[in-house]
């Protein structure tokens, strides 16, 4: 009978030495530790016993510990999960920790860390220093973070629409998470065994876009050399997410209304039709209600998709969920830069939660990953988010003298407009959106500051 003052421990591990190694290290530590050698006996075990921590290996013989993983966060998302695995299994383990794992140990894990991070994950909530695991448990479920009510409306959504075969309309700002939320819905799926396939509308040039959804056979045009599939077929049995869906031809609209109402594609050169079952989940980041108006979107390609809806708010709109996200990115980035993880200071929160945040959530992930980079110490303080940002270059002149307010402010616009056009890799267009102003501004603010068009670079 299992003392009840002494902490439960499972350890799921199919190497018996290792395993057996790791129970003793437990049981000397204080622990009361069980094992468990694969997917099936772990889960098992797990429902029996209910452990308090969970230490879990990510090769296993009938799986992987993400299978283990994502199970134990249905059954119990408050018990802490701490991955350990090898030095080749760096990529799943970043994917681990983005599944709301607890801690990643490598291996070999010496005692002292272990107990380390068993103490933290044990610990009573107030005393953690990370965040509180609903905050990452919760997000972790879905691929994304955050506690507010418009977030838990999302949530609500996806578990809704996830059992079902009805299409899905994601609609948001750029970086607001819609890829994260097609990926939530296909792995809460009947078809999460079978393929998510993704493909972005606005990055497949126009002439291009047919032979990738439907593929073409050898000849069609020049250059197919092969037979090749689309992404139709790639996908069949699965999910196929259609991201930017509103940047797609009217002419490509078309050809894909049919494909829905058929059910099958015909390749690029062939004159034999395909079955394919296909669930469509589709993007966009436009008003497809007013592209309709403009008619550059079919209004019955809308209804086709648009069956159910998931608006993602912007970040600003739930500001209260920026902690939350930012703690968790660089956590995220310690482990995939391999460096010591680092407090953000309460100071630093609440600055970050008044920034604009026009790039959501990919913005604060790319603001967390420098930050996790360049400061040196334990802890970010509100100094090394504006540093981040650039904010406190312009505070005095090569002097030393104080700079004139306008001076500042236009060296600040400049670094941060070269930011969003390196991050969107110069297209004016996705620039102008993200910085909230018109095409011809934008261009107008570039001259005022000397900032060269990227098409006169080229």
């Amino acid at each position: 009978m299992v003392d009840a003052d002494r902490p439960l421990i499972l350890v799921i591990d199919d190497d018996s030495a290792l395993r057996r190694i790791c129970l003793d290290l437990l049981t000397a530590r204080g622990y009361a530790a069980f094992g468990a050698a694969s997917v099936g006996e772990g889960l098992r075990e797990f429902a029996e016993r209910r452990p308090a921590a969970v230490l879990l290996d990510l090769k296993l013989p009938d799986g992987t510990g993400l299978d283990v993983l994502r199970e134990l966060q249905r059954l119990s998302p408050l018990t802490p999960v701490i991955v350990v695995s090898g030095q080749g299994d760096v990529s799943d383990a970043v994917e681990a920790m983005r599944l709301g794992a607890a801690e990643y140990l490598e291996k070999p894990v010496a005692s002292d860390r272990l107990h380390e991070a068993l103490e933290r994950a044990l610990a009573p909530l107030p005393a953690r220093e990370e965040p509180p695991p609903e905050h990452t448990l919760e997000g972790a479920r879905y691929g994304m973070v955050g506690r507010s009510e418009a977030m838990q409306r999302v949530y609500q959504l996806v578990d809704m629409v996830a059992p079902t075969r009805a299409r899905v309309l994601i609609s948001g700002e750029r970086g607001s998470g819609k890829e994260l939320v097609a990926r939530a819905i296909h792995a809460l799926s009947p078809r999460r065994e079978k393929p998510f396939v993704q493909l972005n509308c606005a990055a497949v040039p126009a002439e291009l876009i047919e032979s990738e959804m439907f593929g073409h056979v050898k000849g069609a045009f020049t250059g197919a050399v092969a037979d090749r599939r689309g992404t139709f077929e790639s996908a069949d049995g699965g999910t196929l997410f259609l991201d930017e869906i509103g940047d797609m031809s009217t002419v490509m609209q078309v050809k894909l209304l049919r494909t829905l109402q058929e059910g099958e594609v015909t390749p690029v050169g062939s004159s034999r039709s395909r079955p394919v079952d296909v669930r469509i989940l589709a993007a966009t980041s436009k008003n497809l209600l007013e592209e309709i108006e403009r008619n550059l979107f079919r209004d019955d390609l809308y209804d086709r998709l648009n069956v159910v809806n998931i608006a993602l708010p912007p970040l600003r709109s739930h500001s209260e969920d920026v902690p939350l996200l930012a703690e968790h990115y660089i956590r995220l980035a310690s482990v995939e830069n391999d460096i010591k993880p680092k407090r953000l200071t309460p100071r630093a929160l609440e600055f970050l939660c008044q920034l604009p945040w026009r790039g959501n959530v990919r913005e604060v992930r790319n603001l967390m990953e420098r930050l996790a980079v360049i400061v040196a110490g334990d802890t970010v303080s509100h100094r090394d988010v504006m540093d981040a940002l650039h904010m406190t270059a312009p505070a005095s002149s090569d002097d030393g003298a104080p700079m004139p307010l306008k001076l500042a402010r236009s060296r600040f616009e400049r670094q941060y407009i070269l930011e969003r056009l390196a991050a969107n890799r110069g297209n004016l267009g996705n620039t102008a959106r993200d910085l909230g102003i018109e095409r011809t501004n934008l261009y107008r603010k570039m001259k005022q500051l000397g900032i060269e068009s990227p098409a006169k670079r080229q």
